[in-house]
């Protein structure tokens, strides 16, 4: 089968996380022997390569070309703030999007899109011109984007014109319901993870220090902040804890200096991205995983939180907050932690819980990773995807 994807986000290569969600669910497509074309904007590095199996195609939407601003690795919200310039980009990404899509992607037997504004115009486009099918996935901060800039009639024309939606958790199907999106033609199919390649490994651990581990992007609504500001509330009972956020982005600069403030500087330390070879090792070197994610002051939250299923995937006992898609992954007791958002002092007293009972860390990191090697392999995620594209393939 030939299947053509149209996203904004998708690495420019293997270790590359801009995207990496999508690539990992179309690598795995690739995999099972059928030919996938994905057409994403350019964002600095190959127009034309192949990553893992998949022909990748970069398409430039402004001349100059040197000038192009909008799809850089910030995100368009982020990157259309910088001005006049890059706000006019936008009109031209439509253009360029829907030209490129008619251009590259005619061919296709069915078309996986994914953040429909600003993508679904190509999208659209091709079923009209050339009767292909496509299914959106819908991941939720799309429709908090459309309602804040009165675009939300637009999205829905856009996504109810699928042969299928796709929400990547139930909080996030029932956000979408509450938009007015077309239930009928709705399934939740979440993120998955490589479970062949996050997994147990045995490793060096330095047994006089508790290593606690995040990651994620360094935005609002990953909540580091409430767990930086939790660390000396544990350290007053553990002094051997540790913690390391993996990560960079826009708030990186007030993280450290909230780490200054508190004087955890040597209890505390933000590491940029890393290879998935080196974050497997951090995984599994890590005695505690922690996500706190919070509703931000968007309005926008974690769809699902795949961090948690890579941590989760390698044996590793797991806290999350009770927000968006997250309790999806946890069972609160069983599979993890669950907590309320920016509780700074219920953190602290859940991560003391888990350091002082290795018991209950023993057991949540078995049942956690059998779970997810149940539910969540991107190989069983993907023949769910292909189960659709042959139902509804042209």
């Amino acid at each position: 089968m030939k299947i053509g994807v149209i996203t904004s986000a998708y690495p420019d290569f293997e270790d590359d996380p801009h995207g990496i969600f999508v690539h990992r669910l179309m690598k795995e497509i690739a995999k099972k022997g059928h030919e996938v074309h994905v057409l994403a904007p350019f964002t600095g590095g190959e127009t034309d390569y192949v990553l893992e199996g998949v022909q990748v195609e970069r398409f430039h939407y402004f001349y100059p070309r040197r000038f192009e601003k909008l799809s850089g690795r910030a995100g368009m919200i982020d990157n259309v703030k910088e001005g006049f310039l890059v706000k006019i980009q936008v009109l031209t990404y439509l253009f360029c999007n829907v030209f490129y899509s008619l251009r590259k992607l005619r061919k296709m037997e069915v078309v996986h899109l994914h953040w429909a504004i600003p993508n679904g115009l190509g999208a659209i486009f091709l079923k009209k011109f050339y009767g292909i099918p496509y299914i959106t996935t819908v991941y939720g901060e799309e429709i908090h984007l459309s309602k804040r800039y009165h675009m939300l009639s637009g999205l829905r024309w856009l996504v109810n014109n699928s042969s299928k939606i796709i929400t990547i958790s139930n909080a996030t199907k029932d956000f979408c319901l509450a938009s007015g999106l077309d239930g009928e033609k709705m399934e939740v199919i979440p993120f998955g993870v490589d479970t062949d390649f996050f997994r147990p490994l045995d490793v060096y651990k330095d047994e006089n220090i508790f290593q606690i581990l995040s990651v994620g992007y360094l935005i609002e609504r990953k909540g580091f902040e409430y767990l930086i500001r939790a660390m000396p509330h544990v350290l007053t009972e553990h002094e051997n804890a540790r913690l390391k956020i993996v990560g960079s982005g826009p708030l990186e600069s007030k993280l450290k200096s909230l780490i200054y403030e508190l004087d955890l500087g040597d209890q505390v330390e933000i590491v940029k991205n890393v290879s998935d070879e080196n974050l497997l090792m951090m995984y599994n070197s890590a005695d505690l995983f922690v996500l706190p994610s919070i509703v931000d002051s968007q309005g926008n939250t974690e769809g699902l939180g795949v961090v948690l299923l890579e941590a989760m995937a390698c044996g590793v006992p797991v806290i999350g907050s009770d927000v968006g898609g997250i309790s999806d992954i946890i069972l609160d007791g069983e599979t993890g932690l669950i907590l309320p958002e920016k509780d700074v002092l219920k953190l602290f007293k859940v991560i003391i819980n888990l350091i002082e009972s290795v018991d209950l860390r023993k057991k949540i990191g078995i049942n956690g990773h059998l779970m997810v090697k149940e539910k969540f392999s991107w190989n069983k995620l993907a023949e769910n995807y292909l189960n659709i594209y042959l139902t509804i393939q042209g």
